[in-house]
């Protein structure tokens, strides 16, 4: 999330990367220029999180850890048996979007969902972003991510492409994401995406006893012979892992992963990345905008700090950096690992049929670092 999330061992930049980074000077030079800017901003207090962009939540899968799921329509239709009209953002509000992302310095859109390869405005959507001013990526399953598809996207200005893989196992891979066949349309939308110049990450969701297993390990040395970075990312008590305690990782677990980031092209939203040592990244270093307008700190936190439709981008990440939850740095996964914000999360949402909540049922002027 995190540029994005690839980690560097002691923010030494390799070969490979910086081949990448002169193409991208080469090709769009503005959006280079403010990437590279990115630690300068952090050094002066400036804060630079990635824009996480749910524009739809429109999918073909219907995973057992989707965060976003109690977001769908399908969902909604299923707790309220009718459908609710919410008022949408559209292209001009993304185009505006982009505009005070721009004027903040920000450099790094995320489109994601939901699945955005089904969505038939994804094409607007990055011309909205403008990747002449912004680093897009796309965050994908996969599914229908072939040589073609590849291509297009990278010739719309589509930098990276994300790809979920959550077991070098196909069964398992298939099993977790409820769709069979997923394992290899996965595996053919990684070759296509290295095909088509795009760069590439693989995600993957961690559960409970995983970085014990073999089969973790191989998922690891895959990633890392792939020459490409395995984004981690914690099972957490929200979602439909609501549903799935189980899943939720023990210290033994992380602390087994922070041995395997030393060896292997591996990292989580933890990791120190690019000089920077962010600790938990609420507002810092990720933000999340809803189909509604919703801003939340992180896509994990089913609250929200603001809606674009009423303030502005850097009222709302100023107002997220004052409250003592998600300002301050934390060594720890707010969301993950802290017991009385979990219980107070669970709580508050439970029962819920319209996430986030709102600015002032969730997080409040009473969170306020200042009075």
């Amino acid at each position: 999330m995190m540029t994005e999330h690839e980690k560097l061992s002691d923010s030494v930049l390799t070969a490979a990367e910086l081949e990448k980074r002169d193409g991208l000077r080469a090709r769009k030079p503005y959006v280079a220029e403010k990437l590279a800017n990115i630690l300068a901003m952090e050094e002066r207090g400036e804060i630079s999180p990635i824009i996480r962009l749910e524009k739809s939540y429109l999918c073909n899968f219907q995973c057992t850890h989707c965060s976003a799921e109690y977001y769908m329509d399908r969902h909604l239709e299923k707790v309220l048996h009718v459908k609710e009209d919410r008022e949408q953002i559209n292209m001009d509000d993304i185009r505006d979007l982009s505009r005070q992302a721009d004027e903040l310095g920000l450099a790094r859109f995320v489109i994601t969902g939901g699945e955005p390869l089904v969505m038939r405005d994804l094409d607007d959507v990055v011309a909205a972003i403008d990747p002449d001013k912004h680093y897009v990526i796309v965050d994908s399953n996969g599914w229908f991510l072939d040589d073609k598809k590849a291509q297009h996207l990278k010739s719309i200005g589509v930098e990276k492409i994300q790809l979920s893989l959550d077991s070098i196992v196909e069964e398992e891979h298939d099993d977790f994401r409820n769709k069979k066949g997923s394992y290899k349309r996965v595996m053919r939308a990684i070759d296509a995406t290295i095909n088509a110049g795009l760069n590439l990450l693989l995600s993957t969701v961690l559960i409970k006893g995983q970085p014990k297993t073999q089969k973790f390990l191989e998922l690891c040395k895959f990633a890392t012979e792939k020459g490409v970075g395995l984004y981690v990312s914690y099972a957490k008590p929200t979602g439909s892992c609501t549903d799935h305690p189980e899943f939720v990782i023990d210290k033994e677990d992380a602390d087994i992963l922070r041995k395997l980031e030393k060896e292997y092209s591996v990292f989580t939203h933890m990791t120190p990345s690019y000089g920077s040592h962010k600790g938990c990244i609420t507002v810092k270093g990720i933000i999340t905008v809803t189909s509604t307008g919703e801003i939340t700190p992180c896509p994990y936190i089913d609250f929200s700090i603001g809606n674009l439709k009423q303030n502005g981008l850097k009222t709302i990440l100023d107002r997220g950096m004052k409250n003592p939850w998600l300002g301050p740095h934390r060594p720890d996964c707010l969301i993950g690992e802290d017991p009385k914000f979990i219980k107070i999360h669970t709580e508050k949402t439970a029962g819920a049929t319209h996430l986030p909540l709102p600015y002032g049922e969730g997080f409040t002027d009473h969170d306020s670092l200042v009075d």
